[in-house]
């Protein structure tokens, strides 16, 4: 077990009411972490798009119109792929500017984009939506392939579609998939070219976790980390180590005073392996470092490479 200690805390109550999805990206050639804020507060409709840059703790807030609920690289520069309420798109990380590239199916006005990953290869995205009630099965899987910008359903009857990790097998792609309010983590075999999954189970059983299963990352050697949503009244966080084989925890990391853990993220940083997690307020604010990032020794030989959206030169899908 390993304790996090707090790496950043933003300024305001607002910044620090949902943070999810953080990422390493550059901006004109300065590495920094970026993340989402979803949205400013319970009943807000707009949220932002943070970045701290490592060099000089430099941060700052890209202000967006809409909730935004994912960030996936690019294979351009300082341009990343958001999933922003019902729609998803390109954001500048230095002027800000926005490129519409594709809306979902869906206007229910209770769901929303929930967390998305690139599919090995970059031609594709995987994400899902999320019942904002947290109550009913009216939620999705979706593909986007980016060169042509169209989206189709993969599975319906989600409550709330959390995090995404792919494999490569004999196969071909599986997808592993954070069922939250079921608690568990799904399997299923991704084919592109007919645009389906192929459900093939639970591969980890998190029933018997106290929280909810939120944000995953690829840890490497068929593992994963998992960040452990605790909605009721209890001090720490926690964030999982897990075998993708045997469901079997292999560690743990503890979030002092923030127990809403939202998404995890691997980083090298000073010749070191560091866990990066964010952490939410979202309607609790008693706990003393809730909405704050945290960072802590990973103990994992290695960060896992991750995939980015091939993009042309111009900025515009291939």
């Amino acid at each position: 077990m390993s304790t996090a200690r707090v790496f950043f805390a933003p300024p305001t109550e607002a910044d620090r009411f949902l943070p999810e999805s953080p990422q390493a990206v550059a901006v004109s050639g300065r590495p920094a972490l970026a993340w989402v804020n979803i949205q400013t507060a319970e009943q807000s409709r707009s949220g932002a798009v943070h970045l701290r840059f490592w060099d000089t703790s430099e941060h700052r807030v890209l202000k967006q119109p809409a909730r935004p609920a994912f960030i996936s690289l690019t294979d351009r520069p300082g341009v990343v792929l958001v999933g922003r309420e019902k729609e998803l798109g390109l954001l500048n990380l230095e002027t800000g500017g926005w490129t519409h590239l594709a809306a979902i199916p869906d206007d229910n006005p209770r769901t929303i984009i929930n967390d998305g990953a690139v599919v090995p290869g970059g031609s594709a995205v995987v994400f899902g939506t999320k019942d904002i009630q947290f109550r009913d099965p009216i939620a999705a899987l979706y593909l986007l392939t980016v060169a042509d910008r169209r989206v189709t359903e993969l599975a319906g009857r989600h409550v709330c579609s959390n995090g995404k990790v792919f494999e490569r097998d004999s196969g071909g792609l599986i997808l592993y998939d954070i069922d939250t309010p079921r608690r568990v983590v799904r399997r299923y075999r991704l084919d592109l070219d007919r645009r389906s999954v192929a459900d093939e189970g639970i591969a980890v059983d998190l029933r018997a976790v106290d929280g909810f299963p939120d944000g995953m990352v690829d840890a490497g050697d068929h593992t994963v980390v998992i960040a452990i949503y605790n909605p009721g009244r209890v001090r720490d966080g926690r964030a999982n180590h897990y075998d993708l084989g045997s469901g079997q925890r292999l560690g743990e990391w503890v979030v002092p005073g923030s127990p809403r853990v939202t998404c995890p993220l691997l980083v090298e940083q000073g010749g070191k392996i560091q866990l990066v997690l964010t952490t939410a307020v979202e309607g609790m604010p008693d706990d003393p470092y809730a909405g704050e990032l945290f960072i802590a020794d990973a103990g994992i030989k290695e960060v896992p490479p991750s995939a980015a959206v091939t993009l042309s030169g111009d900025g515009r899908p291939t």
